[in-house]
């Protein structure tokens, strides 16, 4: 009989500690000590780069051709600029732009690209994670550890920001509207089920809000959501599937409570994923996630594909040897018992376990 495959994971925990190492690519100054608090975005070491020059795509970066990326270029050679100010592109929110990623003077502008010079470039390494050092690696970085609630998510616009969650609505199904989003809501981390428009992501950038945590947002959002000036994580992904009741019920628990929004992309390698924390204090010292793992009956799965995207449920029972599917397909398959009562039958390449 083959052997089961190992299973993803998508970690929805409750109460949880997590270790994370965090280090330089090359080495520089560590700037904290065992035993101290950290934030997300507090710096944990940096690394002297030197003088070198930068060349910053426009074209690319806002999805014009040259001549048109050269037209929305408001910088001049010569000029001086710093970290994090627009280089190309409408300052407008949800306008697509090129931001400078170190302080520099601008060199040279030429078909939709700009040189900066950049004088004394220094990379920083934020923390990305609330917690306590643990470890120091010496000259490169260090281990941080968290102690709370932990959701992952499935995709996320690279942001990253802190704030107190707000539920938006009373259910995993709520669409997210420009009304709902008023300046009550400044400084808040907005949860709620689905968004289909583009006015509710820009709105809440001109509150602003500090992070923004759907199940699921219509596809056609995707430029506007990755060019957003505050975090923004899918739980689901793209589409119109409601946000899982796992992570609805979590958030829930935790409304009011400062969290933190990791937006950062899927790396396959590190294993790096965007997700949400919540520290929980004075919670002892509560046990490390499960490690990957195969298939086994009994698990709490969600279904990634099919009509039945995002759905909960419970194995009943495995197949390792081909089942014929509803698609006319056969593969390795799991009976499963949805949340509603009702009975699937779906690919085990179809499937995670909910950690």
């Amino acid at each position: 009989m083959p052997n089961s495959p190992i299973a993803p994971v998508s970690y929805i925990q409750p109460l949880v500690t997590l270790r994370r190492p965090r280090r330089l690519a090359a080495e520089g100054e560590v700037l904290v000590g065992v035993g101290q608090a950290v934030a997300s975005g507090d710096a944990l070491a940096r690394s002297s780069l030197g003088a070198g020059h930068r060349m910053l795509d426009a074209a690319r970066a806002l999805g014009l051709s040259p001549e048109k990326a050269q037209a929305a270029i408001p910088r001049e050679v010569g000029e001086q600029v710093e970290e994090g100010d627009i280089i190309a592109g409408q300052r407008r929110a949800g306008a697509r732009q090129l931001r400078a990623p170190a302080g520099g003077v601008i060199a040279a502008i030429s078909e939709g690209q700009v040189l900066l010079q950049v004088t004394d470039e220094r990379s920083f390494l934020p923390a990305r994670v609330p917690g306590m050092v643990v470890n120091v690696h010496p000259g490169y970085g260090a281990t941080i550890e968290f102690v709370g609630a932990w959701v992952q998510a499935v995709w996320g616009n690279r942001q990253l920001g802190d704030g107190f969650l707000h539920v938006v609505g009373e259910g995993p199904e709520q669409l997210l509207t420009a009304d709902q989003v008023d300046m009550s809501l400044r400084g808040a981390i907005l949860v709620a089920g689905r968004c289909e428009q583009p006015q509710s992501l820009e709105l809440a950038a001109e509150v602003p809000v500090r992070g923004l945590i759907l199940g699921s947002m219509a596809t056609q959002l995707g430029p506007v959501a990755a060019a957003l000036p505050y975090p923004l994580v899918l739980t689901e992904g793209f589409g119109s599937a409601p946000m899982n009741g796992d992570a609805f019920r979590l958030f829930s628990n935790h409304n009011g409570d400062a969290a933190t929004v990791n937006a950062q992309k899927i790396d396959a390698v590190t294993g790096d994923r965007p997700e949400v924390f919540i520290p929980v204090k004075d919670a002892g010292s509560p046990p490390q996630p499960l490690p990957p793992q195969t298939f086994r009956i009994g698990h709490a799965v969600r279904v990634l594909t099919g009509p039945q995207k995002g759905g909960l449920g419970e194995i009943r029972n495995i197949s390792l040897s081909p089942l014929p599917l509803p698609s006319g397909l056969r593969a390795a398959a799991a009976e499963i018992v949805l949340e509603d009562g009702s009975q699937i039958l779906a690919p085990l390449v179809n499937l995670e376990i909910l950690g």
